[in-house]
């Protein structure tokens, strides 16, 4: 396993991006963090880290940002793409400006990053994009209707990229993640017993997510999944909105025994 000696970091201020940046920093690599916000408290805990500050969904300022690393030679090995942001929506209504702000955080987020490295010289240094999904972009549900479908879209994006850039200098990497006890997982849905019970068998710490993340970083591998025991968690999700007609409609069904109520946005664990 190759140690990680430069790395940008997108959305560090809690949960896995918090997690990442504690873990990089303290092994000593050279860590550029990228936030929406600055945080004091941060910046001060961390004084070898870069901060810097840029709204991902920004497609100039996250250019201007690539663009002046490479300009001072300190362009990282690797970029992990972890900004994101979620929450139970379309549970009444669809609303337009609520997707399309997953779609520029989830989405754009990502791929405004990959445009200015695709299109620079890498100074034959091989570069690896790590974009950091879940495992709920193959199954979905009409309660997570941005995320779902912004993450699925990431997906579909790096599997061609993945192959479009084989024989190149970059190399395009995906870690669909699956439950992690982050505040962006539990935001405000009130399961029942019997499923957050379940959830709690399939749930990873974001230490031991960080931990697979960085033996992952710097191969080879296009896809991580983290943790595989979730996969049963989602592949009977998604059997049950395939087979049982009305499995996320109306609270005599299974699914919908979920108590859901429309919350804000979480700025959490993959918030910036």
């Amino acid at each position: 396993m190759r140690k990680v000696e430069s790395v940008l970091i997108t959305g560090t201020t809690s949960g896995v991006g918090r997690a990442l940046l504690e873990h990089y920093a303290k092994g000593g690599a050279r860590v550029v963090a990228v936030n929406r916000r600055r945080v004091a408290e941060l910046e001060a805990q961390f004084p070898s880290v870069r901060f810097e500050c840029a709204d991902v969904r920004s497609a100039q300022q996250v250019e201007r940002l690539v663009h002046g690393l490479a300009e001072s030679a300190q362009l990282p090995r690797a970029f992990i793409l972890n900004a994101g942001i979620n929450r139970v929506d379309n549970d009444q209504a669809f609303e337009l400006a609520s997707y399309r702000e997953f779609i520029d955080t989830n989405l754009y987020g990502v791929l405004n990053f990959v445009q200015p490295l695709t299109q620079s010289p890498t100074g034959h240094v091989v570069r690896h994009v790590i974009a950091i999904s879940s495992m709920a972009n193959y199954v979905g549900n009409p309660y997570g209707l941005g995320y779902c479908t912004s993450k699925r879209a990431l997906t579909m994006c790096f599997d061609v990229w993945s192959r479009m850039y084989a024989e190149t200098d970059l190399v395009f990497q995906q870690v669909m993640l699956g439950p992690v006890p982050t505040a962006m997982y539990s935001m405000t849905d009130q399961f029942p017993a019997w499923m957050a019970r379940i959830r709690g068998l399939c749930c990873i710490s974001p230490e031991q997510t960080v931990q697979a993340i960085s033996r992952f970083a710097l191969t080879r591998r296009k896809k991580l999944f983290i943790p595989w025991r979730g996969v049963p968690l989602y592949l009977s999700m998604w059997l049950g909105q395939s087979l049982i007609p009305g499995f996320f409609q109306g609270r005599k069904t299974l699914a919908g025994k979920v108590r859901r109520k429309p919350g804000p946005t979480h700025d959490a664990s993959r918030d910036e």
